[in-house]
C-alpha cells in the first residue's frame, strides 16, 4: 500500500505543480514549458496524424502527397538561415517567439474553410496551407530553440525535453483517438472542420503559457553579421569549416536524413488506398505509438543522462529503420499496431538525441545560426526525398517503395554512426553532466 501512496502523492503533486502558478525560477520556466507543449500537443496530434488523411480524402495524388510532406521542407531551405538572423539580432525574443507562434497556429483555422473551394481546388489548397504554414515555424523554431538553451541549465536539458516529449505524446495520444473516433460518425468533412477548430483553440492557450517564460536578461547579447554583411552560403560554409565538431555531426545528419524521409508520405497512402483502414483506426494507431512514446521519452531522458546523448541516438537512428519494413510487411491493421510500438519506441531516442546533440556541438555564442544551418541542411534532404519515395511507389509499387526507404534508412544510419563514432564530443554529449 505504502508504494501506491507514494505513486499517487506524486502523481499529486505533479498535477498540482502543473495547476499552480509557482514561483518565478528556472522551475517556473519548466513548468510553463510543460504546460505549453501539453495543450499544444492537441494541434499536433490533429495536424500530423490527420491532415494527409484529410488531403487523400479530398482527392490528392501521389505527388501532391509528396508536396505536403517535402514542400514545407523547402520553404524551411529558404527561411531557416534568415529566421536565425532575426533572432540573433532582435533584442526582444519573446516579441519574435510569441509573433511566429501566433502565425504558425493560424493554418489550422485556415484548413477549416478548404471545403468551401472548389473540389478542383480543395487538395491543393490544403498542400498550399501547410507549405505556408511553415515560414512563421521557421522563425518560431529557431527562436524557441534558443530560448530553449537560455532558460534551461545543460545539465536539465535531457530531463526537461524527454518531460516535454512525453506531455505532446500524452496529449496526442487523447486527442487522436477521440478524433479517429469523430470522423468516423461525423459526416464528412464537418468532422475535419471539427477537430481543426478544436486544435486551433486550444493552440492558443499553449500560447500563453509560452509567454510566460521568464527569458533570463544575462543571456548572450544579440549576434551581427562582422560588417554589417547578409549572412549568405559562403558564410555558411566558413562557419561550419570552423567547427569540425558540429560539422561532423552535420554531415552525418544529413545522409541520415535522406533514407529518414523518403518513404514519409507512403505511410498514409499505404494506409488508406492499400488497407482502406477507417479514421477511427489511424487514430488508434497515432494512440498506441503516442501511449509507447510517454513511457520512451522517460527511459531515454534517464539512459541520455546517465550515458550521454550519442548512444541514445544511435539507437533511436537504428531502430528507425525498422519501421517502413514493417509496415510494408503489414496486410491489415493487426500488424500495424506492432510497428506502431517500434516506432513510439524509436522516435523519441531519435528525437532527444538529434535535440540534445545539435545544443551540444552548436557553439553558443552564434548557436541560432548554427541551428538554422543544420536544420536547412536537414531540410534540403526533406525536400528532395519525399518526392523521390512517391516517385519511386509510382514506378515499382507502395510495398517495393517501403522497402526501397528502409534500406536507405540503414545505408543512412551506417554512414551516420561512422560520423559520430569520429567526433571529438564536448564531455557534455557523451556522459551525464554533474548537475
Amino acid at each position: 500500500m505504502s508504494r501506491v501512496g507514494g505513486q499517487f502523492e506524486r502523481v499529486r503533486h505533479f498535477a498540482g505543480r502543473f495547476l499552480a502558478p509557482g514561483e518565478v525560477n528556472a522551475e517556473w520556466n519548466n513548468w510553463n514549458l510543460y504546460r505549453e507543449i501539453a495543450w499544444y500537443g492537441v494541434l499536433s496530434g490533429v495536424t500530423t496524424t490527420f491532415t494527409s488523411v484529410f488531403a487523400l480524402r479530398l482527392g490528392a495524388s501521389n505527388f501532391l502527397m509528396g508536396l505536403l510532406t517535402s514542400l514545407p521542407a523547402l520553404v524551411n531551405v529558404v527561411f531557416q538561415i534568415p529566421a536565425a538572423r532575426l533572432v540573433e539580432r532582435e533584442p526582444d525574443r519573446r516579441k519574435v517567439l510569441l509573433l511566429s507562434g501566433l502565425f504558425m497556429r493560424l493554418p489550422a483555422l485556415l484548413i477549416i474553410m478548404v471545403p468551401a473551394l472548389s473540389r478542383q481546388a480543395q487538395a491543393s489548397a490544403v498542400v498550399c496551407i501547410t507549405a505556408l504554414g511553415t515560414i512563421p515555424a521557421a522563425l518560431g523554431n529557431v527562436s524557441f530553440t534558443a530560448m530553449l538553451a537560455d532558460v534551461v541549465a545543460p545539465h536539465h536539458r535531457a530531463r526537461v525535453v524527454s518531460v516535454r516529449n512525453a506531455m505532446l505524446s500524452a496529449a496526442t495520444m487523447s486527442v487522436v483517438l477521440v478524433a479517429g473516433e469523430v470522423l468516423d460518425v461525423v459526416h464528412f468533412p464537418l468532422g475535419y472542420q471539427a477537430i481543426f477548430a478544436l486544435a486551433f483553440l486550444t493552440s492558443l492557450v499553449s500560447l500563453f503559457y509560452l509567454g510566460r517564460v521568464a527569458i533570463p536578461e544575462n543571456r548572450a547579447a544579440p549576434q551581427t553579421a562582422p560588417g554589417g554583411e547578409r549572412f549568405d552560403l559562403r558564410r555558411s560554409i566558413a562557419l561550419v569549416r570552423a567547427q569540425p565538431t558540429y560539422s561532423r555531426f552535420l554531415l552525418g545528419s544529413f545522409l541520415y536524413h535522406w533514407g529518414l524521409h523518403l518513404p514519409i508520405p507512403l505511410y498514409a497512402i499505404y494506409r488508406v488506398r492499400v488497407l482502406h483502414i477507417t479514421e477511427g483506426w489511424i487514430g488508434t494507431l497515432a494512440m498506441v505509438e503516442s501511449a509507447v512514446t510517454i513511457a520512451a521519452y522517460f527511459a531515454w531522458g534517464r539512459l541520455a543522462q546517465r550515458r550521454g546523448s550519442r548512444l541514445v541516438l544511435l539507437l533511436g537512428s537504428g531502430l528507425v529503420c525498422l519501421y517502413p519494413f514493417l509496415t510494408a510487411l503489414s496486410r491489415s491493421v493487426w500488424p500495424l499496431m506492432f510497428a506502431a510500438i517500434v516506432a513510439g519506441i524509436a522516435a523519441p531516442a531519435l528525437n532527444l538525441g538529434l535535440f540534445n546533440g545539435l545544443l551540444e556541438v552548436a557553439p553558443v555564442e552564434r548557436r541560432a545560426t548554427y541551428v538554422a544551418v543544420f536544420n536547412s541542411a536537414m531540410n534540403v534532404a526533406a525536400f528532395v526525398s519525399p518526392l523521390l519515395g512517391t516517385t519511386a511507389a509510382e514506378w515499382i509499387g507502395i510495398r517495393q517503395a517501403l522497402f526501397l526507404g528502409g534500406t536507405m534508412r540503414f545505408v543512412g544510419f551506417l554512414a551516420f554512426a561512422y560520423t559520430l563514432t569520429g567526433l571529438r564530443i564536448p564531455p557534455g554529449f557523451l556522459r551525464a553532466e554533474r548537475g
